[in-house]
């Protein structure tokens, strides 16, 4: 019987050591499976901070833009704040029988309006106390709204932002 019983402890160890193994091996399944999941975690981690990271380069580039954009259009509004004496000298001298100047008045005029300039102040418009300055104020008994009755100084708008009022005379 010690035959019979040596091949039984065999057996049982052999049982214990698949036991053994297959413990071992669901342990490593676990294993295999957190480092999985951990590999997943930090993949979707390092995903969530590069689109995070891409959000805000984009954000900044559209701001880098449009400040890029705004000091341009302040450089330009600087120039035609300069050039705006040299218009008033030639709309003085046409007026004093000049004509002479007229067409260099023009065409720097045409140049500036094809960039953006607006020129702000003619008789008949209703005033506008964003884009006229009243320096005579006449009351009126035919019109209950402020009207442009004389232009004594163009104003002119740039991009939509008022570089300089008209000096006005309203009647209303």
């Amino acid at each position: 019987m010690d035959r019979e019983e040596d091949e039984t402890l065999e057996e049982e160890s052999h049982l214990e050591t698949e036991l053994l193994d297959n413990e071992v091996a669901s342990d490593l399944d676990v294993q295999a499976l957190t480092e999985e999941e951990q590999l997943r975690m930090e993949r979707d981690s390092y995903l969530s901070d590069l689109q995070r990271v891409q959000a805000e380069f984009v954000n900044f580039r559209r701001q880098a833009e449009k400040r890029q954009k705004d000091t341009a259009e302040q450089a330009a509004s600087g120039l035609v704040n300069t050039l705006l004496p040299v218009l008033d000298a030639c709309e003085a001298a046409i007026q004093h029988g000049a004509n002479d100047v007229s067409p260099i008045h023009s065409s720097l005029l045409e140049t500036l309006k094809a960039e953006g300039l607006e020129i702000v102040g003619s008789s008949g418009e209703v005033f506008d106390p964003g884009r006229h300055e009243a320096v005579i104020h006449e009351p009126s008994e035919d019109t209950e709204v402020a009207l442009v009755e004389e232009v004594m100084r163009s104003g002119y708008v740039w991009k939509g932002r008022t570089i300089r009022p008209a000096m006005v005379r309203v009647k209303g």
